[in-house]
């Protein structure tokens, strides 16, 4: 292989990698920044500022180390940038408050995570036609009656198997995050 083919190869590798990891700790970035911005529309734009940076720098960025983290660190510096450059702004956090919500926007992140988790591995364990049941109802956003006509159920029924599945995912969820000592 070229050089030259080696090196777009390694850059694709890399962007890859970095759309990967972005995508999965956007929600957390997200929260960060829209929990300690008061102005929405500045919001955004830090939220779209950090993921410039977090791009310009991810040559930095340690890949055995938690993204999330980083990019939530490269956030409070930008938010904190911007709180500076907004101080005699009438609504304006005090840093205390800042960082009490950042961390709290840490621990709801990693809570999230793990629930989502754990909910993926309940779902695995499921049957087949539960989880075709859900499916039918949540990512196809079907009605209960066209999932019990296609399931060849009556409406109640069909009710009644829903919310018997979701009680067995809730169950399995919290059994799960007990014994990971994350509940």
């Amino acid at each position: 292989m070229a050089p030259e083919e080696l090196g777009q190869r390694e850059n694709h590798t890399r962007t890859r990698e970095f759309v990967r990891l972005l995508t999965q700790h956007e929600r957390r970035v997200h929260a960060y920044i829209f929990s300690t911005v008061p102005n929405a529309n500045d919001a955004s734009d830090l939220v779209q500022e950090t993921n410039v940076r977090l791009w310009e720098q991810f040559d930095q960025y340690e890949p055995t180390s938690d993204f999330g983290a980083w990019a939530c660190t490269i956030a409070r510096y930008l938010v904190m940038a911007y709180r500076s450059e907004h101080q005699r702004d009438r609504l304006q956090f005090s840093q205390d408050f800042v960082d009490l919500v950042a961390d709290e926007v840490a621990r709801a992140a990693d809570e999230a995570d793990a629930r989502h988790q754990a909910l993926a591995g309940c779902l695995r364990k499921l049957s087949q036609s539960s989880r075709e049941a859900l499916r039918h109802c949540y990512a196809e956003g079907e009605p209960v009656q066209k999932i019990a006509d296609t399931l060849g159920r009556t409406p109640a029924a069909t009710y009644k198997m829903l919310s018997r599945i979701r009680q067995t995912l809730r169950a399995c969820i919290e059994r799960t995050l007990s014994q990971e000592g994350t509940a």
